[in-house]
Order: structure tokens, then C-alpha cells, then sequence
């Protein structure tokens, strides 16, 4: 019995022993890329005005690998709305590491530019039941004539009171009507699916007065779900 008991502590040991040996230099430290946005990460741009990225620096430790950078852009400023900058570089073993800029390209003279905070009813009309939330900051700016941006027309529903992230938020272009009304130009479809692009169910208008908004919306596949939102108290964009 001691024999068999020694042997097998032998054959642990030489296993033990083969395996060190074989991951030798395998594992290695490597330092990722530090990626730095020059300037704001939410930069408010004026529309048909050349864009001109401030930039980005990477570095590796302490060495400056900012000539590594990598830049994807979406940006067209001739056009209003919401863009991307994503800034990739890869430190010196191929790991790869990345940081974004979300430019709003805007009409900066529009006095419906802000951050507003929002007060949300919503109402299931198969159930009858009655939720309410809110205050939430939503963000509307003026793209160019008459229309203007709006983050999301359930005034942060999901993207916020449900922590769901921006892709629940139902964002869309509105056009101001001379009488101060609301009207859908172009609408996204969230997360949720593609007929869940928000609608106007009823008259929304804007008072400029009160710098107040009013949306009835709902999304374009649940008609039974009527979310009244008020935005006002609106914020500078900077």
C-alpha cells in the first residue's frame, strides 16, 4: 500500500512539475492604451459649420501612442441631429482600446435649445391603470428652420425611469408649426423593436411664453400605453 501511495505522489509530482514547465512565458502583463477626449465628450456643434475634431491623446504607460489612434466619424454638419466620434488605438501586444465623443450638430440660435426637465403620465387604456414619473433632463435643440431634435417623446420612460439606457429612449424630429404646434418629421425605433418608433397621438405644442413643451405620444405598436409629457425649466445646452 505505502508503494502505491508513493508512486502515485510521484506521478503528481512530475505532472506538477511538466505543467509549470509548459506554461513557462505564457502569461504576460501588458498595459492598455489610455485613451483621452480633448475637450467635452458632448460637444454642441453649429450647423453648416466645418467640423473640426479637437482630437484625442492615447497613451501606453507613459509613452504617447496618440499617432496609433484610429478615428471613426459620422459626422455631417450640414445636417442637424445626434453623431458619433469613436477614437480606437492598440497598445504594443494588439489589445485594443477605445473612448467616444457624441456631437449634436444644432441650429445654436434656436430658442428652444435645452435641457429640460420632464414630468411624464402614463396611462394603459386596455387596464385603466395611472403611472407617473419624473423629473428627468431631456435634451431638444433646433436642427435648422422650423424643426428641432428631441430625445426622447416619453420624456425618459425607459431610458431613465426604467434605467433601460438610451436605446429605449424614443427619439425623434419635430416640426413647429406657426401656431406653436407639434408634428412628427422622423421618428426612431427603440430598442423595444422596429414599430416602437414614438407617434403623436394628440395635439403637442410648444409655449414660448413659458418655454414650455407638451407631447401625447406613444409608440407606433403599443397605442395602449399614452404618455403625457411636460418638458420646461429648460437648461443651456453648455
Amino acid at each position: 500500500m505505502k508503494k502505491i501511495i508513493l508512486i502515485a505522489l510521484v506521478a503528481v509530482f512530475m505532472f506538477s512539475a511538466c505543467s509549470d514547465e509548459s506554461s513557462m512565458g505564457v502569461s504576460k502583463v501588458t498595459t492598455y492604451a489610455v485613451l483621452k477626449i480633448k475637450g467635452n465628450a458632448n460637444l454642441f456643434w453649429p450647423l453648416n459649420t466645418p467640423f473640426i475634431d479637437p482630437g484625442c491623446t492615447a497613451f501606453e504607460g507613459t509613452t504617447d501612442i496618440s499617432s496609433k489612434i484610429v478615428v471613426a466619424s459620422t459626422v455631417n454638419a450640414t445636417k442637424g441631429g445626434k453623431y458619433s466620434i469613436v477614437y480606437k488605438a492598440q497598445n504594443s501586444d494588439g489589445f485594443s482600446a477605445s473612448v467616444t465623443r457624441t456631437v449634436y450638430v444644432c441650429d445654436v440660435n434656436s430658442p428652444l435649445n435645452g435641457y429640460y426637465q420632464s414630468s411624464i403620465s402614463r396611462t394603459n387604456t386596455t387596464t385603466g391603470a395611472v403611472g407617473a414619473r419624473g423629473p428627468f433632463r431631456i435634451l431638444v435643440f433646433g436642427i435648422g428652420g422650423s424643426n428641432l431634435w428631441v430625445e426622447d417623446l416619453m420624456g425618459g420612460w425607459y431610458y431613465y425611469g426604467s434605467a433601460y439606457g438610451v436605446g429605449y429612449a424614443g427619439t425623434a424630429v419635430l416640426k413647429l408649426a406657426s401656431d406653436n404646434t407639434l408634428s412628427v418629421v422622423s421618428s426612431y425605433p427603440t430598442t423595444f423593436g422596429a414599430g416602437s418608433a414614438c407617434v403623436l397621438n394628440a395635439v403637442s405644442t410648444y409655449d414660448p411664453a413659458t418655454k414650455t413643451i407638451l407631447l401625447h405620444s406613444n409608440m407606433g405598436d403599443t397605442g395602449n400605453l399614452i404618455f403625457n409629457v411636460t418638458l420646461n425649466n429648460p437648461s443651456s445646452l453648455n
